[in-house]
């Protein structure tokens, strides 16, 4: 049986129709997924190209990593920049509003580095 997905038009601004006014489900809608907070994570480090973001991300399979890129560039949290060298590579940087959430990504980091060090220390404590 194949299941038929139907997609809103997209409002101005970038913030989808199918949120319903929710402002969780547009932050979640805008930087949720696997992919999407660790590249805005690198980004709001440096402002860096596709290849540099495509190692940072070890496991991402270039169609998802531009997939996400694409859908962070619509809800205006990056910018996309081509430049005119011989190549005609592409950079990425934060945008005002792709800045304004980095408190949101580092405290996820701080809540991942809290996670990491009470699993270490569940371990530890089990004697494995």
């Amino acid at each position: 049986m194949t299941t038929i997905q139907f997609r809103t038009k997209t409002s101005p601004g970038g913030i989808p129709t199918t949120v319903k006014g929710c402002p969780l489900r547009t932050s979640v809608s805008a930087i949720g997924g696997r992919w999407k907070p660790l590249v805005m994570l690198y980004l709001l480090q440096q402002p860096r190209g596709f290849g540099e973001l495509r190692r940072c991300c070890d496991d991402v399979a270039n169609k998802t990593l531009a997939t996400q890129l694409r859908e962070l560039e619509r809800d205006g949290l990056i910018s996309r920049t081509v430049n005119n060298d011989a190549r005609r590579s592409v950079s990425y940087a934060p945008t005002e509003d792709g800045v304004a959430i980095q408190p949101v990504i580092r405290a996820l980091v701080e809540w991942g580095n809290r996670r990491l060090a009470a699993a270490k220390a569940a371990r530890e404590a089990l004697g494995a």
